[in-house]
């Protein structure tokens, strides 16, 4: 097995610094599993790492939301629940809800160029949230996997707000190069999959389909005895009156999840009902222009902003809400559904991704097809109508063959098997 990454004077106190009997795994992408980075690649990294066996040792080359815990510069022991790991802070980054003006990755990559002769060689197996830091890599043996969270092919659209829109045919020439050095390479859409077995016959063998997870532990059903509780305390909390049916959603407020949309079928369906609140967990750069859209459609009192929340604060938030909506204009396969089905939550969505693999029109929500405010509202008000049969186990049922252990085990396989190979 490689050594540790850890310099002798970095380590800290109590930890060796070798492990032997163990899979040394570092996971190079701009995330702080113990912060409050919003986004599911960042909540997907939290999992492998919560989720990692006995015989995996994870580690990070990441950023730090928290300096004075995570310093840049220096690895640094941390815990998730049952798991801890070795985080390395590249850089801090001080508002993570919002967009740097720089991309996050460029930053992440021109940060770390030249403490790049420290990692390498110092794990089993290294793997990529995105392309692009591979190019830091590709001199180093280390085996390499890749996850891809979108079907790329997302960035020739208008709606795209990745930025290499802008030179779609850079990004795939980059693609073919990366791809190549990578020894696996997992798709949260499985059209993804088929996409690129096409494009890349000659290592189509790599590529294999993953479905996203949700956490039980976080994300369940209150028993019954803390229900009425639960729905008394979002209502103080939003203003509410008892009796109103609150609408929430969970995400980035950016282009991708389209709050736009969301407002204005709010707003639609506050036309024929006088009942309805909305809450928007999250933030981004649409933040200022989805609170003016608001005020410009009448309804902004109907709507409460919570910012940026832990995964604990969500599944409270969920748990005393009616209805989970998501009017995102692409996706691979959103955690946000799966956590708010996982909380009995029925949930209504545009026809994104792989929400299809969870959400069943007429059994545990709606699937709206067509973008417009009125469709997004006509589909939440049957839903809205239809709560005393969607919610609780219809909805549950389908969250369940998501669990994270049971989906992140092939992960688990794959690093050891990249490991032995190289051994």
């Amino acid at each position: 097995m490689a050594t540790a990454p850890v310099e002798p004077q970095q380590t800290p106190a109590g930890l060796a610094a070798t492990v032997e009997d163990r899979t040394r795994v570092a996971i190079v992408y701009p995330a702080d599993p113990p912060g409050s980075i919003p986004g599911g690649i960042d909540t997907f990294i939290r999992g492998l790492i919560r989720w990692a066996p006995a015989d995996i040792d994870m580690n990070l080359i990441g950023v730090t939301t928290d300096a004075k815990r995570r310093r840049v510069g220096v690895w640094t022991r941390c815990v998730l629940g049952p798991s801890s790991y070795q985080h390395y802070s590249v850089y801090e980054i001080e508002n993570p809800g919002r967009q740097p003006r720089i991309p996050a990755t460029v930053r992440f990559m021109a940060t770390m160029v030249p403490r790049l002769p420290r990692f390498y060689g110092c794990f089993d197996v290294l793997e990529f949230h995105r392309l692009e830091p591979l190019a830091l890599f590709v001199r180093d043996p280390t085996p390499k996997t890749v996850v891809l969270h979108q079907n790329m092919d997302a960035i020739r659209s208008s709606a795209s707000d990745i930025r290499w829109k802008h030179v779609p045919g850079l990004y795939f020439r980059l693609e073919r190069t990366l791809l190549r050095r990578a020894s696996s390479a997992f798709f949260v859409r499985e059209d993804a999959v088929a996409a690129y077995r096409q494009r890349y016959p000659d290592i189509a063998d790599r590529f294999r389909f993953t479905p996203t997870w949700m956490d039980p532990e976080v994300f369940h059903p209150l028993p019954p005895d803390r229900v009425a509780e639960a729905r008394a305390w979002l209502r103080q909390q939003i203003g509410a009156g008892d009796t109103e049916r609150v609408l929430i959603s969970v995400g980035r407020l950016d282009r991708q999840k389209d709050p736009l949309l969301l407002c204005s079928a709010f707003a639609e369906l506050c036309r024929t009902r006088t009942d309805l609140r909305l809450v928007l967990v999250g933030d981004g750069v649409l933040r200022a222009e989805t609170e003016a859209l608001l005020r410009t459609l009448g309804v902004i009192d109907r709507v409460t902003f919570t910012g940026l929340q832990p995964a604990a604060a969500v599944a409270r938030y969920l748990n005393a809400s009616d209805l989970f909506v998501l009017a995102s204009a692409y996706e691979g396969m959103p955690m946000s559904v799966l956590e708010a089905l996982g909380c009995g939550v029925p949930v209504c969505s545009t026809d994104v991704g792989e929400v299809r693999r969870s959400v069943v029109s007429g059994v545990n929500g709606q699937i709206v097809q067509e973008r417009t405010p009125q469709a997004l509202a006509r589909a939440c008000g049957i839903c809205l109508d239809e709560l005393h049969s969607y919610r609780g186990a219809p909805a549950l049922d389908a969250a369940l063959p998501f669990v994270a252990e049971r989906i992140l085990a092939p992960f688990y396989a794959n690093y050891r098997r990249l490991a032995r190979s190289a051994a």
